[in-house]
């Protein structure tokens, strides 16, 4: 059976053995069947290519038309490449799942500000990232630049309008590139995760300049990605408070996500930050009540709830 024909997420690949996860049915992890043996041993042959040529030991493969994020592991003894199965193509937004009513807020024109897509590993932050970025270049145009470490959607070219450009970047030079970019006057920058100090610094003073960020962060919540941002910001800040006030004035929207289901759909928590009817929200950020956001999710998801009956009827 053809490797592209299989469904997984995850494939753990060693040189003598390579494991499944991911497979539906299964528990974690499965042996990958002895008949993709031939194929196996192609695709670790460009695994190994591609780390000799980039010597980085995270990076994007593609085989049988299929893409992968690749990571190296170093056991005790044998290197295994560890390969996130990605989408062929960057899903239509309207595909994944997400509540209409958030995605109206996500699509609104003229949309400005920081957009965080959080949740944990292997959650589909990405894909969710990278579907808002490529649908609102194709709705409304305008030039988008990607900086990722490594580039694992196939987000670059001309869509509708509008086209993207896709930059990869080594994390520790995320900052920079942000500040480069900034230069290009792009009407979105999509950072493929902040995870240290100075770029999330970078994406807060880009978010209130007049353009749309769009990142990704690790968190298990809503309120833990606030936290997170607010801890890698601080760490380089002469002010607590002017941190959080950056982050009240640049936040326009965070989505955590988690996977669920068969097939696995996203379910959210959504907190929207942009509007007179959130000042509520932002005085709670910029007061560093980050606690009290849960109830203004609450809130805010009962009235979309409310405003939704009464739409239908």
């Amino acid at each position: 059976m053809p490797l592209n024909s299989l469904t997984f997420s995850d494939l753990y690949l060693g040189k003598e053995r390579s494991w499944l996860s991911g497979v539906p049915l299964t528990s974690d992890p499965i042996p990958a069947p002895e008949d993709c043996n031939d194929e196996l041993k192609e695709l670790r042959a460009i695994c190994m290519d591609m780390a000799a040529k980039t010597s980085r030991e995270e990076f994007s493969v593609k085989h049988g038309e299929i893409p992968y994020r690749a990571s190296l592991l170093k056991s005790l003894y044998e290197e295994v490449y560890v390969l996130r199965r990605l989408p062929e193509s960057v899903p239509n937004i309207d595909e994944l799942g997400i509540n209409p009513r958030y995605l109206d807020k996500i699509m609104m024109p003229r949309l400005t500000g920081l957009v965080m897509v959080a949740g944990a590993y292997g959650q589909g932050k990405t894909t969710t990232a990278s579907a808002i970025v490529a649908a609102r270049v194709a709705r409304f145009g305008g030039v988008s630049v990607c900086i990722e470490d490594p580039p694992e959607m196939p987000l670059e070219g001309q869509r509708g309008e509008g086209v993207i450009y896709q930059r990869w970047v080594d994390q520790g030079g995320f900052a920079q590139e942000c500040r480069q970019a900034a230069r290009w006057a792009p009407s979105i920058i999509f950072l493929g995760e902040v995870r240290d100090s100075e770029t999330a610094t970078e994406a807060l003073r880009a978010s209130i300049n007049g353009r749309l960020v769009v990142c990704t962060i690790h968190s298990d919540s809503v309120r833990t990605a606030v936290d997170r941002l607010f801890a890698l910001a601080n760490v380089s800040a002469t002010s607590s408070d002017d941190v959080a006030s950056l982050m009240a004035i640049g936040l326009t929207a965070i989505i955590h996500q988690r996977l669920e289901g068969v097939p696995k759909r996203p379910k959210i928590e959504f907190l929207w930050l942009d509007g007179e009817d959130t000042i509520g929200a932002q005085n709670t950020i910029r007061q560093r009540k980050f606690s009290q956001l849960e109830s203004e999710i609450t809130l805010q998801r009962n009235k979309m709830l409310m405003q939704g009956r009464m739409a239908g009827g």
